[in-house]
C-alpha cells in the first residue's frame, strides 16, 4: 500500500516536473516582444518588405545563450552593380567600436594593471592633459561614462587623405578639446575621451591598440575577418573587401567615396563581417572567459556606473548604454559617414542582436526593428511625473571654447518626448535634461538674449554690407557717367568716407566668405591644416575692422556738416556700428583662436 502511494507520488512529481519543463521551454521560445523565435524570420522579412523602397543593404543576427537562431542578409552592398549582401560582406561598426575599448580596459583592470577610479594622469605622459580646466581628477570611469567634461571636436576626426597615417598619441595630441565641465557633472559624449582610454590601454599593455585588440579580443574569439586600425591595414582581407562596399543615405541615394580614415580609430573604425560582429556580441552575452576570466569582473562590467540624475535608473554600465525597450537592454549604436550598426543585449532573458547597414544615420533597422525582439521602446511609467520647465536648452555635446564655439548656437525648447527616457535634473550647478547618450543643459535667458542678439546683429551686418556695397557701386558708376569735374576739399572728405564704408563692407563680406569656406571644409572632412589658417585671417580682419571703426567715427565727426548730409552721417554711423558688431562676434565666438582648434 505504501509502495503504491510512493509510486503515485513519483508519477505526479514527474508529471509536474515535465509540465514545468515544457512551460519553461515554451517560455524560452518566446522573445521579450512576445514574438516566437520560430516566427521572427517571417516578421523581419515582412518588416524589410515594408521598407524596401528605402533599404539598400542590411545584415542581422539574433542569438541567445546557447545558439544563433537567426542570421540573415538583405539588399545589396553595391546597388549600382547589384552586389548582394552576403556572409563575406563587411560593414563599419562606427561607435560600437568603443565597446572594444571598454572590454580592453576591463581586461587590464582584472589583471590589476589599472584602476577605474584612479587619476588617468598616472597612465599618461607628463603634461599630456594640458587641456584640463578643473582640479578634480579625471578617472577611467569618467571616460567610460562620457562625463570627463571634454567639449566636442570637429577637426580631423575622419579624413579623406589616404596618406594621413600616424599614431593614436599623435592624433590625440594634435587636437585637444577644452574641458568645459567639471568631471562627473555633465554627460557629453566624447570620441576624444574614448580614444584617450585607448591610448591608456596602449601605455599600460605596451602595444598599439590595434595589436592589443587582435591579440586579446579578435584572436581568442576567432574573429578572423575584423580590422580596427585607421586604414584597416591590420587585416588586408577586410581592407580589400571594404572596397566593394558602397554607402547610401537613408533614402537610398549613393554617397560617393565614403571611406575615411578615422584618426581616433578606437572610437569608431572597426570593420567586419556580420559573423565576427555577432561573435563579439555573443561573447559578451555568454560571459566568455576568453574575454574576462572572473565572474566578478563580468558583474562589475555590467553594473551601473552612472544613473539618470538622482534616480536609481541606470544610464551607463562601464561604457554600455542602457536602452529601455520593452525590457532593459544594454549596448551601443554606431554611425560613420556611410554605415550604421547596433549591438544590444537583454541580459535577463539572455537574448542578443547585432545589426549592420550601409546607410548613414539609419534608424529603421538600427532602432525601430529592435522592437520586434525586445518589445516597444517606451518611456517607463515611473518617470512620467517628471516635468521640464519652460526655457531654452542646448546639448552638452558642443563647443564653448575655441573657434568652433559658434556651433553651440543651437538652442531649442525641449518638450520631453513621451516615448524617450529622460529625467529633468536640477540637483547640480546646472539644471539639465538627462537623456541616453548625453545631457541637454538649461541656459539662462540673459545668455540666450546676448548670444542670439549677437548672431542676429552680425547677420544684419552682412546684409547691410552687401546692400551698401551695391549702392556705393551704383553711385560710383553714376558719377563716372556724369564725368564730375574738379572736386572740392569737402567733397574729397565725403569721398574718403565713401571709400572707408566700402572697405568696411568688403571686410565684412570677406569674413563671411571665410566662415562659409571653413564650414564647407569641415563638412567635407578635409584636413584641418587646409583651413585652420582661415581663423587667423578672421582675427586679422577683426583687428583691421576695429581700427576702421575708430577711424570712421572720428572722421565722420570731423567732416563739415554742410557737406555731409544727415542721411550720410547716419549711414556712416551704422557702418561703424556694424563693424563693432563684427569685432564683438569674432571675440565672443573665439573665431580668432586658431591655436585652439
Amino acid at each position: 500500500m505504501i509502495t503504491k502511494r510512493i509510486d503515485r507520488m513519483l508519477v505526479a512529481a514527474a508529471a509536474l516536473i515535465c509540465a514545468w519543463s515544457l512551460e519553461a521551454h515554451a517560455a524560452e521560445e518566446v522573445l521579450p516582444s512576445g514574438v516566437e523565435k520560430g516566427q521572427l524570420e517571417e516578421q523581419i522579412d515582412a518588416y524589410v518588405e515594408k521598407h524596401q523602397d528605402t533599404t539598400t543593404g542590411m545584415a542581422v543576427a539574433v542569438f541567445d545563450n546557447d545558439d544563433t537562431f537567426l542570421q540573415k542578409y538583405y539588399g545589396h552592398v553595391d546597388v549600382e552593380d547589384q552586389i548582394a549582401v552576403a556572409p563575406d560582406s563587411v560593414f563599419e561598426w562606427g561607435s560600437t567600436t568603443k565597446l572594444l575599448v571598454w572590454v580592453s580596459v576591463m581586461q587590464l583592470y582584472e589583471q590589476g594593471k589599472l584602476e577605474l577610479d584612479a587619476d588617468i594622469a598616472n597612465y599618461l605622459p607628463e603634461d599630456f592633459l594640458s587641456n584640463l580646466s578643473y582640479d578634480t581628477p579625471v578617472t577611467m570611469l569618467n571616460l567610460m561614462n562620457h562625463n570627463a567634461g571634454f567639449q566636442e571636436g570637429y577637426v580631423d576626426l575622419m579624413v579623406t587623405d589616404a596618406d594621413y597615417i600616424g599614431s593614436l598619441e599623435e592624433a590625440l595630441q594634435k587636437h585637444k578639446p577644452a574641458q568645459i565641465y567639471k568631471p562627473g557633472t555633465v554627460t557629453a559624449y566624447s570620441n576624444w575621451g574614448v580614444a584617450l582610454a585607448g591610448l591608456i590601454v596602449e601605455r599600460v599593455s605596451g602595444m598599439p591598440f590595434s595589436e592589443y585588440a587582435h591579440e586579446n579580443i579578435f584572436e581568442p574569439l576567432q574573429m578572423d575577418h575584423c580590422a580596427v586600425f585607421m586604414d584597416l591595414s591590420d587585416n588586408e582581407w577586410v581592407r580589400q573587401k571594404r572596397k566593394e562596399l558602397q554607402c547610401y543615405t537613408t533614402t537610398g541615394e549613393l554617397i560617393p567615396d565614403c571611406f575615411y580614415n578615422i584618426t581616433l580609430y578606437p572610437a569608431g573604425m572597426c570593420t567586419s563581417t556580420l559573423d565576427d560582429f555577432e561573435r563579439f556580441a555573443a561573447a559578451l552575452l555568454r560571459e566568455d572567459r576568453a574575454l574576462l576570466k572572473h565572474t566578478e569582473t563580468w558583474a562589475e562590467l555590467f553594473s551601473p556606473s552612472a544613473y539618470f540624475g538622482e534616480t536609481d535608473i541606470p544610464l551607463n554600465c562601464h561604457g554600455f548604454w542602457m536602452i529601455p525597450f520593452g525590457v532593459q537592454t544594454v549596448g551601443h549604436g554606431g554611425n560613420t559617414a556611410g554605415c550604421s550598426s547596433y549591438l544590444l543585449l537583454d541580459r535577463e532573458d539572455q537574448i542578443g542582436v547585432v545589426v549592420m547597414t550601409n546607410q548613414s544615420g539609419e534608424k529603421i533597422y538600427n532602432m525601430d526593428m529592435m522592437e520586434l525582439i525586445f518589445g516597444e521602446y517606451k518611456r517607463p511609467a515611473y518617470t512620467q511625473d517628471n516635468e521640464i520647465p519652460a526655457g531654452g536648452f542646448r546639448t552638452a555635446r558642443t563647443v564653448r571654447r575655441g573657434p568652433f564655439k559658434i556651433m553651440s548656437l543651437s538652442y531649442g525648447n525641449v518638450d520631453g518626448d513621451e516615448d524617450e527616457l529622460w529625467i529633468f535634473d536640477d540637483s547640480g550647478e546646472q539644471a539639465k535634461i538627462v537623456y541616453s547618450y548625453g545631457d541637454h543643459i538649461q541656459t539662462s535667458l540673459p545668455l540666450f538674449i546676448m548670444e542670439a542678439g549677437l548672431a542676429f546683429l552680425w547677420i544684419a551686418a552682412f546684409g547691410f554690407s552687401a546692400v551698401s556695397l551695391l549702392v556705393r557701386g551704383a553711385i560710383h558708376l553714376i558719377r563716372r557717367c556724369r564725368k564730375c569735374g574738379r572736386l572740392s576739399e569737402k567733397i574729397r572728405d565725403t569721398r574718403k568716407l565713401g571709400l572707408w564704408s566700402s572697405t568696411a563692407a568688403v571686410l565684412q563680406l570677406t569674413a563671411l566668405s571665410l566662415l562659409i569656406l571653413i564650414m564647407n571644409r569641415v563638412s567635407a572632412l578635409a584636413l584641418g591644416d587646409t583651413y585652420i589658417w582661415m581663423f587667423a585671417a578672421i582675427g586679422v580682419l577683426a583687428i583691421v575692422m576695429a581700427v576702421l571703426c575708430v577711424y570712421g567715427l572720428v572722421h565722420n565727426n570731423k567732416t563739415d556738416r554742410q557737406c555731409l548730409k544727415k542721411r550720410q552721417s547716419i549711414f556712416n554711423n551704422l557702418t561703424a556700428f556694424f563693424l563693432l558688431v563684427a569685432v564683438a562676434n569674432v571675440l565672443y565666438w573665439n573665431l580668432f583662436m586658431f591655436w585652439e582648434v
